[in-house]
């Protein structure tokens, strides 16, 4: 179960941003790849980087106290920045396409929960992660809905 939850929090996300990739290459039409390739990971990119903002504003610690399954790299837990991530782009893709975007959701959701089944995250940060990354998806589609005009 160990090898499980380890492979879910390290992983998972890169899974997700690889079908996310693949899923605009296969299903989009050939004149908009770019366009919502860089719709998609600018958001995400730019969720990662406010989670990160926060973390060092909050400083929040991780849990202490518990064994855990993997060493993270910053002592901040608040939001989780994996979590984070995937949100932004379960979200981004939504707006261009529901069940992929559908998809990648639950993946952010397993991908939060095996972190705190890790031991490196409480709930809240897994739940900071959906609410940043929906936020931020959000600001991004409306600007680029208002610059596509």
């Amino acid at each position: 179960m160990n090898t499980i939850i380890f492979f879910c929090a390290v992983y998972l996300i890169y899974i997700s941003a690889a079908y996310a990739f693949l899923h605009v290459i296969f299903k989009s039409e050939r004149r908009h790849y770019i366009r919502h390739i860089c719709i998609i990971f600018g958001t995400a990119v730019l969720a990662y980087i406010f989670s990160h903002f926060l973390k060092d504003l909050i400083a929040h610690p991780r849990p202490v106290g518990i064994t855990t399954l993997l060493e993270p790299r910053d002592p901040y837990s608040f939001p989780s920045g994996h979590t984070t991530f995937s949100a932004a782009l379960g979200f981004a893709m939504y707006s261009f396409d529901k069940r992929a975007g559908k998809i990648l959701l639950i993946l952010a959701l397993i991908i939060g929960v095996s972190r705190v089944l890790a031991g490196v995250h409480f709930w809240y940060d897994i739940v900071g992660g959906f609410v940043l990354g929906a936020v931020v998806a959000y600001i991004c589609f409306l600007l680029t809905k208002k610059i596509r005009g």
